[in-house]
């Protein structure tokens, strides 16, 4: 019995003990430098702008690389403008560009080693909002807010994608890609909307006397909306055991850069909200 129970110390032992090998592994960067395009036209007169930049090295975060220097213009295949670079690798329209609902635009980009890329990008109709309203909302994650609820008619046929911008007194408060609402009409088409919470705005980023509110609904192609989703999937929706392999996002930009050009037609209304008085 005192021999079973020996052996079976020695074999426990040898299980739970294990060789730890130190190893050095050394990740060498990616010297490639891919072009990144971000740029839009819109239905609204403004100076548009269409920013260019490189690619970096995923393990030395070193300071953005903009693409100066190239020649950029946008079409809609009979009028062509040549963007302004007023910063280094920011090309902007003259202010009275706009673009034209149910025309197709076209980017173009030379760089000046001689590289060009090019995307499209269809100008399709969008809703327009009838109003919007300030509603009170807490929630124990985030605390008190504002709810941004949108009143419209949405358009027949199926099919249409929206995304929706937020500025609060005149300065964008969805300022990055992960914080961008966006939608189909899947579920909606058709039918008038009512108190869609579109955006949730933070309690102490309304002025305690007034602040101006403007929702911006834009038209976006199926294309968009894919890259948008893509995006989130990689960044702000990624973290559980349950994601699938990263991958890379797809964009509309040719020869291998990344990014995406699109074409919007914009509505817009604005309000007042004001701080409320706590719900007891």
């Amino acid at each position: 019995m005192l021999k079973k129970t020996c052996r079976s110390i020695l074999l426990a032992g040898l299980i739970t003990t294990s060789c730890e090998e130190i190893m050095d592994v050394s990740f060498t960067g990616d010297g490639a430098s891919n072009l990144v395009v971000e740029g839009s036209i819109t239905t609204r007169a403004r100076k548009h702008l269409v920013m260019l930049s490189y690619t970096g090295d995923f393990f030395n975060k070193d300071e953005k690389v903009m693409a100066t220097g190239a020649i950029v213009t946008i079409t809609d295949g009979s009028d062509t403008v040549r963007l302004t670079e007023e910063e280094a690798g920011m090309y902007y329209t003259r202010r009275d560009v706009y673009g034209i609902t149910g025309k197709t635009y076209t980017l173009n980009i030379r760089l000046p080693d001689g590289r060009q890329f090019t995307a499209s990008d269809h100008l399709s109709p969008v809703t327009e909002i009838d109003s919007i309203r300030q509603s009170q909302n807490y929630n124990s994650y985030s605390g008190y807010g504002y709810d941004v609820l949108f009143y419209g008619q949405e358009s027949q046929p199926a099919g249409d994608y929206y995304m929706y911008l937020l500025y609060l007194n005149n300065t964008l408060y969805s300022d990055t890609i992960t914080e961008v609402s966006f939608a189909s009409d899947e579920f909606v088409n058709g039918n008038y909307i009512s108190e869609y919470p579109v955006y949730r705005v933070r309690e102490e980023d309304i002025s305690k006397i007034s602040t101006w509110v403007t929702l911006e609904m834009h038209s976006i192609s199926k294309a968009y909306y894919d890259f948008m989703m893509a995006v989130l999937l990689e960044t702000k929706w990624r973290g559980s055991p349950w994601d699938g392999p990263p991958a890379n996002i797809p964009g509309n930009i040719s020869n291998g850069a990344a990014g995406f050009f699109r074409a919007s037609a914009v509505s817009r209304k604005s309000r007042i909200f004001m701080p409320l008085p706590r719900a007891n």
